[in-house]
This record gives C-alpha cells, structure tokens and sequence, in this order.
C-alpha cells in the first residue's frame, strides 16, 4: 500500500523548507533563526543512521547558517565561526565551495582584514570551476557566480607581495 504525502513524516527537505517558510513569514531575526535550525540539525542528527548522513544533515544547516549570517551581515565572529565549521566538515561539492567563497568576498567590507584569505579561496574555485569541461551546465553557472562575486566586492583583492624581495613588496 503507497502512504500519501500527509501519512508519512517530511523528509529533512522538506522540513528546513517547512522551517524557512516559517521563518520568512514571521520575518524572525538571525539569532531565531539559527536556533531553530540548530534545534533541526539535533533532531535529524539523532534520526541519522549513518555517519555519512549526519555529516549531510550538518553540512546542510552550517552552509545554511553561514548563507543567514550573510544575508543578516553578521560580523566576523559569526560568519568565520560557520565558515570555519563547515572548511572542517568538507565541502561537498564544488557548488558548495562556490557558494561559500562568493558570500565571503561579498562580506568583506565587514571583515576586511580578510581579504586575502577570501580572494584566494574565491581564485581556487575560479581554477577548479575552470577545469571542468566545457559542454557542463554548472562549469559556466558557477564561473557567472564567480564574476558576479569579483564585480559586487566592496573589497579589492589585496596586492600580492613579491617573492624576489624580502620587503613583501613595499616600494620606498
């Protein structure tokens, strides 16, 4: 026998769609919003059966964090702290990588000290982006991301300092 939509539980989908539609309406401030999606991730974390599935459930919520955090412009204190969880729990894949490297050079101008950590990381998924063959879909998706991120940067890329002098490229 097949259960309708209404019979069986919502799949972790459905639920953080559930979840932000809430949020959304009632126009919650970012510190609600984070505690409800952190009280989500300890409810599918304890339904996980799997380490692999309670790695996803994670990634999900601290990218998710991370995305409130920059739509709430939070200060370095809280966008570093999602954006240092989820470079230790892994990128999942190269979309995620370029997701969280345009929001982070988009924040700069709050957290310009920064900058040269962000560009780089934003430069390393323009190289991965550009090794992909050109007939994907994403390849062209991601670097539009990416030079859309390069064109909205409130903060230029610093210079890079030069190798062949011990002054970091300072001139006199």
């Amino acid at each position: 026998m097949v259960t309708s939509r209404q019979e069986r539980a919502p799949t972790f989908g459905e639920e953080i769609d559930l979840l932000f539609m809430e949020l959304f309406k009632a126009k919650a401030p970012y510190e609600i919003r984070k505690r409800e999606l952190l009280k989500l991730q300890k409810r599918w974390i304890e339904k996980a059966r799997t380490p692999a599935r309670r790695l996803a459930v994670q990634r999900i919520i601290v990218k998710t964090l991370l995305t409130e955090a920059f739509g709430f412009d939070m200060p370095w204190k809280e966008f570093g702290r999602w954006l240092r969880r989820l470079q230790q729990l892994g990128f999942h894949d190269l979309g995620m990588r370029v997701h969280v490297a345009c929001l982070y050079v988009q924040l700069l101008h709050l957290f310009p000290r920064q900058a040269r950590d962000a560009w780089e990381m934003l430069e390393d998924v323009e190289r991965r982006a550009l090794r992909l063959r050109r007939d994907r879909p994403l390849r062209q998706e991601h670097l539009e991301s990416i030079a859309h991120a390069k064109k909205v940067a409130r903060v230029r890329r610093p210079p890079t300092s030069s190798p062949y002098r011990g002054d970091a490229g300072i001139q006199a």
